[in-house]
């Protein structure tokens, strides 16, 4: 029992991290389509870039931990599921 507590627990920590990233990214989408043919699109253009990176970083990692042997069964059993780059954007 102690093992899926520590595997829920880290992997909800890392669905945590996507979400959020997701989140930002959405937000520097808008951003971005606002600033779109004005002075600042440059800077609105740079920044989503980094937050796409930041989001795909996430993702990675949350795959990675749950993929790892002793996080593997545990993380099924409990529901969670790879993410795939992109999805829920």
């Amino acid at each position: 029992m102690l093992w899926f507590w520590v595997v829920h627990r880290e992997l909800r920590a890392r669905t945590d991290t996507v979400n959020s990233a997701r989140s930002q990214l959405a937000a520097c989408r808008k951003k971005h389509m606002q600033a779109r043919g004005g002075p600042e699109e440059q800077d609105a253009k740079s920044i989503l870039s980094r937050s796409l990176d930041i989001y795909r970083q996430s993702v990675m990692l949350f795959n990675q931990t749950l993929l790892k042997p002793w996080n593997r069964i545990p993380g099924f059993l409990l529901g969670f599921r790879t993410i795939k780059e992109g999805e829920n954007i």
